[in-house]
């Protein structure tokens, strides 16, 4: 039997490897398909059955939204149907042991190992669907999980940008459209899905990890490229991108599910001054604190990239008093060497095959 695990997961190593390397060479939207479909195979093979007990590896996943269906597979390609969510609970559930986020927090800090192939479940942004749906999966399977809340959407119920810029280019009438960029204009193509989605693309990277004040003037530009009231009409139409409110945040809180903080208003915070962060994380921890009687002892930095974190960023998170804050730098992890104010996770792709892929290969490598 033993020999037969190993033999298992030498064939699937070669296999997800070779794969990496010939997605690598492809274009993203074809190199993603390919994962995915080496996932799903994954998935049928039970190919996670015969990971390593790595004593010293865990895996963070983090989700956004889960929807029972997506009336719109560009303006929502970013939310994961639950059928998918299905599926990949059921890895998690077959070959993984699912903890909360505070047990892993409390064998890293207290220099225990988690127990073989750990993986937590964590949820940003705080989308009505998380409770609408993923809640009702995960407390049928008995398994923790963590959600992370941006208090100012939650508290007055406002869209995300980040959201409504998707919304704005798929279903405007615009074939085009021009933005202030720097000292000249960015002239973005609308004429074809593709084109669309490359520009959501880089209207978010743009709009990411600038000054809030920059950031503000050029969606402001955007919106006024498109009719009055257009905006509007695409929140009550997309329910999927509406926040939670906090009724439905303490019926989380009572059920035992960790919720925490996820900033103020949802910005890159390493890119702010010392005291806009402290604004942001002190801010927010008061609302929490307010709406919900307490706050979770970690943390989700928005964007979670490189650009949103900072030494002066931890100390603030440090000075209050949290225990761990969640990156979204894509790795597992490593228990004995891990910073608890940057740890790693791993965002779970619409495409469930390829989440499926990017597990076998964090507890391999």
């Amino acid at each position: 039997m033993a020999q037969a695990t190993r033999l298992k997961r030498e064939l699937f190593s070669i296999l997800s490897w070779r794969t990496e390397a010939r997605a690598a060479t492809l274009p993203p939207e074809r190199s993603q398909r390919v994962r995915d479909r080496v996932g799903q195979l994954m998935r049928w093979a039970r190919a996670h059955d015969s990971l390593p007990d790595l004593r010293q590896r865990a895996v963070v996943l983090c989700f956004h939204g889960v929807v029972g269906h997506r009336p719109d597979d560009d303006a929502e390609c970013e939310h994961l149907p639950v059928g998918g969510f299905r599926q990949l609970l059921h890895v998690l559930q077959r070959s993984f042991r699912v903890i909360g986020l505070g047990e892993l927090v409390a064998c890293i800090r207290e220099g225990r190992s988690p127990p073989a192939r750990s993986a937590v479940i964590t949820f940003d942004d705080g989308y009505a669907n998380n409770v609408e749906v993923a809640a009702e999966e995960l407390a049928r399977l008995h398994m923790p999980w963590s959600e992370f809340l941006p208090a100012q959407f939650i508290e007055t119920g406002a869209y995300q940008w980040i959201d409504e810029v998707r919304l704005l280019v798929h279903h405007g009438d615009r074939r085009e459209l021009s933005l202030p960029h720097g000292e000249g204009v960015l002239t973005l193509d609308l004429t074809t899905a593709t084109s669309r989605h490359e520009a959501v693309r880089t209207i978010h990277q743009w709009c990411r990890y600038v000054p809030d004040d920059v950031r503000r003037e050029w969606l402001a530009a955007l919106y006024a490229a498109y009719p009055a009231g257009l905006i509007e009409d695409l929140r009550g139409r997309f329910r999927s991108f509406a926040p939670m409110t906090w009724m439905q945040a303490r019926q989380l809180k009572a059920a035992g599910v960790d919720v925490g903080s996820h900033s103020m208003t949802h910005t890159a915070l390493g890119q702010q001054s010392l005291d806009a962060i402290r604004r942001e994380v002190f801010g927010a921890r008061a609302v929490l604190v307010s709406r919900l009687g307490e706050d979770s002892p970690h943390f989700s930095y928005p964007y979670g990239r490189a650009a949103s974190l900072s030494p002066q960023t931890e100390a603030v998170l440090t000075e209050a008093g949290y225990r761990c804050a969640l990156t979204l730098e894509q790795d597992s992890v490593r228990c004995d060497e891990v910073n608890l104010l940057r740890l790693p996770r791993l965002i779970v792709a619409p495409m469930v095959g390829r989440t499926i892929f990017g597990l076998w290969q964090r507890f391999v490598r």
